[in-house]
């Protein structure tokens, strides 16, 4: 809700609230001395209802509406009305509010004042009448149905009005907890006339013998609903762990773990640090912005001790680090990620409500960040190895393996026929001579510098792969044989006019400057059907029909 509105609603409370409570002590001036103890019982009990609020799949049912319709009944619409406002306060109290979320108290408060006057209202005209209620005749249950009725119509069509026109927010009218909200209005009328009646005939005994079932029932069912929520959370967790034992990339990993962390932790920002002794702790990933923002204490205290932190509310931390650097926040978790029994990196997640995180929360994460651990040292090796497979171990580029691979992926499997390519083979001229004059790891040395003279020339116009010993290979996609042969003669003379330094291993060992060339053949794709292997096979005729056998150092193209 934005700042002017959740103003409104404040100013509205300020006016009508005071209005309430004016009329309550004026009421209550009058109020028989009698039944003072039952409606403070009646108070104790909406209190203990509210605690303890009984959980169906994502909605929250407070059975205090049976007994604000058992209090109506029994001493009219002032104290059903401070008791609703005192069950409101403390089920709100309950939810833990953010500073952000404060509005929602002045909010709701209006709401159920409103609620209370219009449901009391088509009471009295359905000709209900308030007091001492002893048998349920039709007299009674006519208008408590009514009362009943309206307000839950009241009540949701109230909050789904502030919400869409107030907050913008898109919400649908007939949604899941709409139905558990009308099932518990049906059960507002006999709970309600239930607790009334019991009332009149055995006084406060009949507030035990309501409320004793009330919250038991609430402790059972917030039991199994605590289970079915962490079962449901234990599921996801399942599900991240299946998607990243996939061949995913480090980055990739980490993204579907920030991804998951958001659905299934209450979470308003999650932090992921890299840690070694060497560097520190440094931001790895973070849904917030980083640039100019310091590690926070709390994960630098994690990263050395390689112990959970949990904390509920800022008090409990407040010593160790300030609100400077966790603006806005409240509820923290901060675990380790251990490999070898040693911290790697640290996560920590942060709530602006108290007591958002619980204890499930905590061992649930642990359990994400073993996951993780494992995750990214298994993604790690699996790009070593797929690097080693793919890579030439002395010149880093691309080998033969992965070239052959690219051309038959790209263009032998169902690509179409008319796309076309190019291929740059070339020899290195006379390279026996470097090895013998200098030895072979000066001659190493000299392979190395042309596959960067290679890669920086080609840049990303294609794809150069060290095709054996001293021969190299360019793919050059979606182009004509004119811009390769251009190509391919800039890398004739990039060679040529570069001088290489070598090691005389043979020797002393001096270093010396020596010129390499190169012959070069061309290929493109020239008929439809025409394969790339085939295209790599012209373009080794002509390297050696059209460049070596015709004086070397020169560029040939397929014809």
């Amino acid at each position: 809700m934005e700042r002017e509105r959740k103003q409104a609603v404040w100013a509205i409370w300020f006016i009508v609230f005071p209005v309430f409570v004016f009329f309550i002590v004026d009421h209550f001036r009058a109020f028989p001395g009698e039944n003072v103890t039952g409606l403070l019982s009646f108070a104790v009990l909406i209190i203990l209802v509210s605690l303890f609020p009984i959980r169906i799949k994502s909605t929250s049912l407070i059975p205090l509406h049976g007994i604000a319709l058992a209090v109506f009944l029994q001493f009219g619409l002032i104290a059903e009305m401070a008791v609703t406002q005192l069950a409101l306060f403390t089920a709100l109290l309950m939810l833990r509010l953010s500073k952000k979320e404060i509005y929602r108290i002045p909010f709701n408060s209006v709401i159920f004042l409103g609620v209370s006057m219009v449901s009391a209202g088509v009471f009295y005209l359905l000709g209900g009448t308030t007091g001492s209620m002893e048998r349920m005749t039709a007299d009674v249950v006519i208008p408590a149905a009514g009362y009943a009725l309206t307000f839950f119509i009241t009540n949701h069509l109230f909050i789904y009005v502030a919400i869409k026109y107030l907050t913008k927010r898109d919400v649908s009218f007939w949604d899941e907890g709409l139905k558990w909200e009308a099932f518990s209005a049906v059960m507002i009328v006999p709970v309600g006339l239930t607790v009334a009646m019991l009332y009149n005939q055995i006084g406060f005994m009949a507030i035990l013998i309501m409320g004793i079932p009330f919250v038991s029932v609430s402790l059972i069912l917030r039991q199994f609903h605590n289970s079915e929520t962490t079962n449901g959370l234990l599921k996801k967790v399942s599900s991240y762990g299946y998607q990243v034992n996939e061949n995913l990339s480090v980055d990739k990993i980490i993204d579907l773990f920030m991804d998951h962390v958001q659905t299934i932790f209450p979470v308003d920002a999650v932090h992921v640090y890299d840690y070694n002794p060497k560097d520190g702790l440094r931001f790895r990933n973070s849904t917030e912005s980083v640039e100019g923002r310091q590690v926070d204490k709390l994960s630098l205290k994690v990263s050395q001790t390689s112990e959970t932190l949990h904390f509920q509310s800022y008090k409990q931390w407040q010593e160790v680090e300030t609100q400077d650097i966790l603006s806005d926040t409240e509820s923290v978790i901060s675990v380790p990620v251990m490999r070898n029994q040693e911290c790697v990196a640290v996560i920590t997640l942060t709530s602006g409500r108290k007591r958002v995180f619980e204890k499930r929360h905590v061992m649930i994460l642990e359990f994400m960040a073993n996951y993780l651990a494992v995750a990214v040292q298994n993604a790690r090796n699996y790009e070593m190895k797929k690097k080693e497979s793919e890579r030439c171990a002395l010149t880093n580029l691309y080998n033969f393996r992965y070239f052959e691979n690219l051309l038959l992926e790209k263009f032998d499997k169902g690509t179409s026929e008319d796309q076309q390519f190019a291929i740059i083979l070339l020899d290195l001229d006379h390279f026996k001579r470097v090895n013998d004059t200098y030895g072979h790891h000066s001659g190493n040395e000299v392979l190395c510098q042309v596959a960067d003279v290679l890669t920086n020339t080609v840049g990303s116009a294609g794809t150069v792969a060290r095709y054996g010993g001293e021969e190299f290979v360019v793919l050059i996609e979606d182009t004509n044989l004119s811009f390769a042969r251009s190509l391919a003669e800039t890398l004739r003379q990039a060679l040529e006019n570069q001088p290489f330094v070598v090691e005389n291993d043979l020797s002393e060992g001096n270093e010396s400057l020596i010129n390499i060339t190169a012959s070069i053949g061309v290929a493109g794709k020239s008929e439809p059907d025409e394969t790339a292997m085939a295209v790599l096979r012209n373009a080794d005729r002509a390297m050696y029909t059209g460049a070596k056998q015709q004086g070397r150092n020169r560029v040939a193209q397929f014809s």
